[in-house]
């Protein structure tokens, strides 16, 4: 599994009145800059800058669908260089969204996917033919310029709509209490969080992930996920609803490296290294892309999503919305009458 780290940044509103690049381009001087409609995307070209801003418009339209909230200004700025985080939260912008360019994505996978093909190597006791066996499959793996401008439109979107989301429904991030739950986005539940990116996919990045749910519940085994019971997983709504991302460790353990190397970074975990961390992970993602296809169905609201946020970040569990507002939903009223829906739905995807 090839996994992208980025070090999200978000700073206090204060939108800027002049047109976004104007702004963006006093703390960028060098680089082109092209609108979205609530931010900028930043490259070493103008065509570079006007993809990632093509990318970004559609995951606004998305998340003004699904949760109706204002987006605080935002750059996406492709790295190198190292985006000017300061200048531009000075400059008014909230969001930052460091993006690898082209050839800084294939220098930083190939890295990263070495120095993970190598670890796993030795955890098995590989002889070093074996090793370089393993590494140059490995290799083999790593998008190419198509298959990387497709990861793009589906992850720029995904990446902003964790930005998006904290920051609509907690604008005051609260301070963390030492005994407080681990979160790997804002502070709501990590299923959530990760149901706000997923649903600002683009069309084709979804599609996939449904495809492989129902490739997984038929029992099939999925070639970036690898051999692993899927099926029990994707049923088991309760643990979603609970459970910790399952990439919140990786995230912790590679965090300080993405930040000394501007906010980018790339690890590797082969699918035959079992199914901790690269096989939970990649189910995670699309088990949220499910669930929130039958929540947005069975209520018939893409808003509905929102209404769950909203009723979160006031302190409220999914349990207590369920009882309270569940059948203004066509929902059932418990979590456990709602894994009896959610059974029955995903059977017959």
């Amino acid at each position: 599994m090839l996994a992208l780290a980025l070090l999200l940044t978000s700073a206090a509103a204060s939108p800027p009145p002049d047109p976004l690049c104007a702004h963006a381009l006093r703390a960028a001087p060098d680089l082109s800059c092209a609108e979205a409609g609530h931010g900028v995307a930043l490259a070493a070209t103008p065509a570079a800058a006007e993809r990632l801003a093509d990318y970004a418009r559609a995951g606004e339209a998305r998340f003004i669908a699904h949760f109706g909230r204002d987006i605080a200004p935002y750059v996406v700025a492709s790295s190198p260089p190292v985006p000017a985080r300061t200048a531009l939260a000075a400059a008014g912008f909230v969001h930052v969204l460091p993006w690898p360019a082209p050839r800084a994505f294939d220098d930083a996978a190939r890295r990263g996917v070495e120095q993970g093909a190598r670890r796993f190597a030795a955890s098995q006791n590989m002889t070093p033919a074996q090793t370089e066996e393993v590494v140059a499959r490995a290799l083999s793996q790593i998008p190419d310029a198509k298959a990387q401008a497709a990861l793009d439109a589906g992850m720029v979107p995904h990446e902003l709509g964790h930005l998006w989301f904290t920051h609509a429904f907690w604008p005051e991030r609260p301070e963390t209490e030492a005994n407080a739950p681990r979160h790997y986005g804002g502070p709501g539940p990590d299923w959530l969080d990760e149901v706000a990116a997923v649903v600002l996919e683009d069309e084709p990045t979804a599609a996939q992930r449904r495809d492989q749910f129902r490739a997984l519940m038929r029992g099939e085994m999925v070639p970036a996920i690898g051999p692993i019971d899927g099926r029990s997983i994707l049923l088991d709504l309760p643990g979603l609803l609970s459970r910790e991302h399952p990439g919140l460790v990786r995230a912790a353990a590679i965090g300080p490296e993405v930040a000394a190397k501007g906010g980018i970074g790339v690890s590797f975990t082969p699918a035959g290294a079992g199914p901790r961390p690269a096989a939970l992970e990649r189910i995670f993602y699309i088990q949220t892309r499910a669930f929130a296809d039958y929540l947005i169905l069975k209520s018939g609201r893409a808003a509905i999503l929102a209404d769950i946020a909203q009723a979160v970040a006031k302190g409220d569990s999914v349990e207590a919305w369920l009882s309270d507002k569940g059948a203004d939903y066509s929902l059932p009223a418990s979590i456990i009458d709602l894994q009896h829906d959610w059974e029955q739905f995903a059977m017959l995807l």
